[in-house]
Formats: structure tokens, sequence, C-alpha cells
């Protein structure tokens, strides 16, 4: 999965519920996606091979400290985002 194929993915499952949407692609193929909706906000990181953290809405204090969940799939990662920010499609 490329950067582009990944906005595709948030498109389909978020529609234009989104004010932020920031993907960045690594060589090694993973992607680390920033979110945000309204006051909340949204990290995803990860490879479709190895799967994906999420965290939303993290604390100031959580720095680097890792995701709070994980999804086998990106589609799935999104599906939980959007509902934590309770929007989109």
């Amino acid at each position: 999965m490329d950067a582009q194929t990944a906005r595709g993915t948030i498109r389909s499952v978020f529609g234009d519920a989104l004010q932020r949407v920031d993907v960045i692609e690594f060589p090694a193929g993973n992607l680390s996606i920033t979110l945000g909706a309204g006051t909340h906000t949204a990290t995803i990181d990860g490879h479709p091979d190895s799967g994906w953290g999420l965290s939303v809405d993290p604390g100031e204090d959580e720095g680097f400290s890792g995701h709070e969940e994980t999804a086998a799939t990106l589609e799935e990662a999104l599906r939980r985002v959007r509902a934590a920010f309770a929007v989109g499609a």
C-alpha cells in the first residue's frame, strides 16, 4: 500500500468529514497517518503486512510511548477512529 492508496481508503471511510489528513510514506513501505476532525486527532502507524497501531486524542504525556490499540487492516483502524470521532460517512 502506498500513500495514494491510503488516502483513497481514508476517503472511503470518512468521506469529507476530516479537516486534516497527513500521510507520510517511508522507504520500507510503512505509513504514518495523522487525521483531524473538530477537536479530535488520531495517529495511525503501520504496514499492511504487520498491522496498524492507532491512538485517538493522545495525551501530551503519552509522547512516543506507543499506540493504545492495534488493528489488522488500515480500514479497521480507520473505522475505529471514525467511531471515536463520531463523524464520517
